[in-house]
């Protein structure tokens, strides 16, 4: 009879025909449950028998009512499983029971998309979005969580557009250093190499959301990007040329009037050479040519050294301009 009581009050609850009290009772009771560890103990079965032990020994305790009444009197119920949902020792559900599922361990399975000096690489994600990797740039994907609960990739380090298939109910999201790019259906591209002092996020269609944290930095559309500084955590909205940006997918960079660091950067995506400059002079100054993987490196060095009259000195893998 005292284990039938316990099916039975776990029966209503599930059934939904226990009172408010009995099912606020229960409910916390769910709660503390559920904050509790989720890797089952190895030793469940003996926990099992002495957490029912227990409840058995508080029914026939409280049990001072026959078996008739008790089944008549809600109060007597109500009772009884306040007793049941205040034992804290409790660690899982009872199987005998299958009422409620218990939580599984979460899955993972990784896998990284690589691009090397020169390369360009184009992926196809399980929900149809596309993803082009610039050169020297990592991607990771969790296979197995991948479109469960949102749709989400990480951007290690380099560049990549995505090409994202529209899906209002999962939302594409792109972690890359502290910024976090949250999007239904549009295309975008971002840029996060390490040696680069800022990180960029520019929209090519569509709108997209870049958060740093728990704070928005904006919420873009066509031709907008934001430059986040990484070391003053400082974010800018500006305007760009959106065919000129993209035109590394094809093998060519259009730079205009950009950085030493930028004109640098599209020599070692391109050639694996590393420029460096000779003093803050050249620090300062902007550049604005085509680099093309085509055009041989020594070519593009003198038409470096042109725009400013500027001379050149190769040491190694690094070029030295002065």
């Amino acid at each position: 009879m005292k284990k039938k009581i316990f099916h039975f009050l776990t029966y209503r609850y599930h059934q939904g025909t226990a009172s408010k009290q009995e099912k606020q009772l229960f409910d916390r009771w769910y709660q503390s449950l559920d904050q509790r560890q989720e890797v089952l103990p190895t030793d469940l079965p003996e926990r099992e028998q002495r957490s029912l032990n227990h409840i058995l020994q508080v029914i026939d305790s409280r049990s001072v009512v026959d078996s008739k009444t008790s089944f008549k009197s809600w109060k007597w119920f109500a009772g009884v499983a306040a007793v049941l949902l205040c034992i804290t020792g409790i660690t899982v559900f009872i199987q005998q029971f299958n009422q409620v599922e218990t939580k599984l361990a979460v899955e993972h399975a990784y896998r990284i998309f690589e691009t090397q000096v020169g390369e360009r690489k184009e992926l196809a994600l399980p929900d149809g979005s596309k993803v082009i990797l610039n050169a020297r740039s990592s991607l990771r994907i969790d296979e197995k969580q991948y479109g469960k609960v949102s749709r989400t990739v990480e951007l290690l380090t380099g560049e990549a557009f995505f090409d994202v298939e529209k899906d209002s109910s999962l939302a594409f999201i792109v972690l890359a250093g502290p910024l976090q790019t949250r999007v239904l259906g549009t295309s975008f591209g971002i840029q996060a190499y390490p040696e680069m002092a800022a990180q960029v996020v520019s929209v090519y269609s569509g709108r997209v959301q870049v958060q740093h944290g728990e704070h928005t930095l904006g919420i873009l559309t066509y031709g907008e990007q934001i430059r986040f500084d990484k070391v003053s955590a400082n974010s800018a909205l500006l305007h760009f040329d959106a065919d000129r940006s993209k035109s590394w997918m094809s093998g060519r960079s259009f730079l205009r009037q950009a950085s030493f660091s930028e004109l640098a950067l599209a020599i070692r995506n391109n050639y694996g050479i590393t420029l460096k400059a000779g003093d803050e002079r050249i620090v300062r100054q902007q550049y604005s040519l085509p680099i093309q993987e085509r055009v041989p490196f020594k070519d593009v060095l003198q038409a470096i050294c042109k725009i400013h009259n500027n001379r050149s000195r190769k040491e190694g893998d690094t070029v030295l301009i002065y």
